[in-house]
């Protein structure tokens, strides 16, 4: 009787130590598909930015060249390399941040970051500056 015992006990802490392992791990260390970017259409975008822009942190993650020569109307230059130090100003909670780049992958990078240190509340213009132009939107 002991030995059945001691067999149903293994069993079950296997079991429960499987369920804490499989359910107790945040979803993007066991995410086996491509995380991914929460996109935003540049249109859609700067309707809803110019009828609330302090709703938004819109942030241009280009060096500041590129920023200088041209950037979408109402973005702040922040290159991507200055997020490390700007994750502790921006907001987590009460602001949405809009990320863009010129096509799409500096701000990709940039929004991956942002996320693994704990923001939800960010997303990227499709196709950076260079759709942001194609489509019409003001620049500086």
């Amino acid at each position: 009787m002991n030995e059945r015992i001691k067999y149903i006990f293994i069993v079950s802490a296997t079991f429960l130590l499987t369920l804490v392992l499989i359910y107790g791990t945040p979803l993007r260390y066991t995410d086996l598909l491509e995380p991914k970017i929460k996109d935003v259409d540049p249109s859609v975008f700067y309707q809803k930015y110019s009828q609330n822009p302090d709703k938004y942190v819109f942030i241009d993650v280009r060096p500041l060249e590129a920023y200088k020569n041209i950037h979408a109307k109402g973005s702040v230059s922040k290159p991507l390399h200055t997020l490390y130090d700007e994750r502790h100003t921006l907001p987590k909670d009460d602001k949405e941040i809009i990320l863009i780049c010129s096509g799409g992958r500096a701000s990709g990078v940039g929004f991956f970051y942002l996320q693994h240190y704990g923001f939800t509340n960010i997303s990227r213009v499709e196709g950076g500056i260079e759709n942001w132009i194609e489509k019409g939107l003001p620049t500086e």
